[in-house]
């Protein structure tokens, strides 16, 4: 019988040599982690080289040949490490797991079998603001909010909450209900490549009826906004034009598969205004946007002509 309480973790690197040695440390020193996988999404540094140096079975290496981005790696190593373990952890190499953060969450995991994953707490750098316990969406425009994002800590902030979805930073499933919503390459949307991927899955687990809440008793620290340059004003403004309109395309995608007509038709003007907005102000400070949202328009259509495909559940009974 597998160990309920035993973790395994994907780790998806693009160009991260100099996150993976803290964060690779760091789960080899956690609680209860048997397996560690290393997706190598084609860096041009040395990550794959630091994977290697490590002397422990318990770390693997995966090089792939194309960068299917953090979507593509965490399905790479979904098909690696699923049928050996109950209890499967996903993050990004700028995240640090405290000792018991994986095994506090398992064991909320295996207390409760009507959840499906749960949103441990991330923390920054300095220790003492918050970075995500959890996702939700904001009410009226349905953008993705992590719970606590750039606060102190408060109490609200722990104890246990529903949430849609964990930050894909850091996020603890449970296999089943990761095999349940699978398909021939793994649960996560791979074409989504990055941005979004997180919150459409817990949507997805949630309308199939899967619970997922925060577990601020597992505690972990995140970088935040690895790859987007410095500056101010949003991060999606920081980040590569190519990225941004992952964003924006990977939005439209998620509203698509999962919003209920019932809940879309009432929204529907204020969200054309408000994404129409988003795209405005985008393509005005770097019209490059434009050309990388059209390379992405057949997925977006796509996705509205195969709503039929998902189940939907109102947006008041999933939080």
């Amino acid at each position: 019988m597998r160990d309920a309480l035993a973790i395994a973790a994907v780790v998806v690197s693009h160009n991260s040599e100099d996150d993976l040695p803290s964060c690779l440390d760091a789960l080899l020193a956690a609680d209860g982690v048997q397996k560690v996988v290393v997706v190598d999404n084609r860096s041009r540094d040395r990550s794959r080289e630091v994977v290697r140096a490590y002397d422990d079975s318990r770390v693997r290496l995966i090089d792939e040949e194309v960068n299917t981005g953090f979507a593509g790696g965490c399905n790479r190593g979904y098909r690696e490490l699923a049928d050996g373990h109950r209890v499967l952890a996903f993050l990004n190499p700028d995240v640090g797991v405290e000792p018991s953060c994986l095994r506090r969450a398992a064991h909320v995991l295996a207390d409760d079998e009507g959840l499906g994953a749960v949103a441990p707490r991330l923390m920054r750098s300095d220790g003492t603001t918050v970075d995500s316990v959890g996702q939700r969406l904001k009410p009226v425009t349905l953008e993705v909010c992590d719970r606590g994002y750039g606060q102190p800590l408060s109490d609200d902030l722990l104890r246990p909450n529903p949430v849609l979805a964990p930050c894909g930073a850091l996020a603890v499933f449970r296999t089943a209900a990761l095999s349940e919503i699978a398909d021939v390459l793994g649960p996560w949307a791979q074409h989504y490549f990055c941005f979004w991927e997180d919150l459409e899955i817990g949507w997805r687990l949630a309308n199939r009826g899967w619970r997922i809440r925060s577990c601020p008793e597992a505690v972990a620290t995140h970088g935040r906004g690895a790859g987007a340059a410095e500056g101010r004003g949003p991060l999606r403004w920081r980040r590569p034009p190519e990225l941004e309109a992952c964003i924006l395309s990977n939005r439209w995608m998620t509203l698509a598969r999962h919003l209920h007509p019932l809940d879309l038709l009432p929204r529907l003007p204020l969200l054309l205004m408000w994404d129409m907005g988003l795209l405005a102000a985008g393509a005005a400070r770097r019209p490059a946007l434009v050309g990388h949202l059209r390379r992405r328009w057949p997925m977006v259509r796509r996705e509205w002509r195969g709503r039929s495909r998902f189940s939907r559940r109102r947006l008041h009974e999933l939080v």
